[in-house]
């Protein structure tokens, strides 16, 4: 969902150090991008969205079944309707 300005994947250091803390210090927040994980399931969670897709929405594909893994197939419009109801 974020990149570089050259459309390449943020390496996690090069977006917390230029983009995230930045964010924070200006906003006067302290908080982590792992917080944000802890809000957005948390959020996902008051709106009633099915465990597996909040699963998919965050990549906890450590903690999805076998079957969650190998025959839930989700496409990305109804992730994106789930993130909406937050």
């Amino acid at each position: 969902m974020l990149h570089t300005p050259d459309q390449k994947h943020f390496d996690y250091r090069n977006y917390y150090d230029s983009y995230f803390t930045p964010l924070m210090e200006q906003l006067g927040y302290d908080q982590t991008p792992h917080c944000t994980r802890h809000t957005c399931i948390s959020m996902l969670t008051e709106a009633h969205v099915d465990q597996t897709m909040i699963k998919k929405i965050v990549g906890h594909s450590g903690a999805m079944t076998l079957t969650e893994r190998i025959y839930t197939h989700l496409d990305i419009e109804t992730l994106v309707e789930a993130i909406n109801k937050i």
